[in-house]
């Protein structure tokens, strides 16, 4: 297993790769709002990675877990871009895939 260092760090460039793959003509400000989102769940994400690699989190209930989370996740940046609801909606379950994807690469 590794450890919540290395997986944060991988996880901000895989989020980098995310914004600019599939948000190229916003990179900045979704890579902006989703280090804004992260920094705000950090503690808790640290806790919940902790969990899986114990076995004792399912991959299905970290999911869940992130997901209950989308209220912090203001977007901000997008927002003032004039993206629209289903956008946003859209960017989130990007971001939330990213983290779950490296979660799995690094961890399990």
């Amino acid at each position: 297993m590794k450890t919540f260092m290395e997986f944060w760090g991988q996880l901000l460039l895989d989020v980098e790769s995310f914004a600019a793959e599939k948000w190229n003509e916003l990179k900045q400000d979704a890579l902006d709002d989703a280090k804004k989102f992260l920094t705000e769940v950090k503690d808790d994400v640290q806790r919940w990675i902790s969990l899986l690699a114990e076995g004792k989190l399912t991959s299905d209930e970290l999911q869940w877990l992130i997901k209950g989370k989308r209220d912090l996740a203001e977007l901000l940046f997008l927002k003032e871009k004039g993206l629209t609801k289903p956008d946003l909606d859209k960017f989130f379950e990007g971001l939330l895939q990213t983290i779950l994807s490296t979660a799995f690469k690094l961890l399990l």
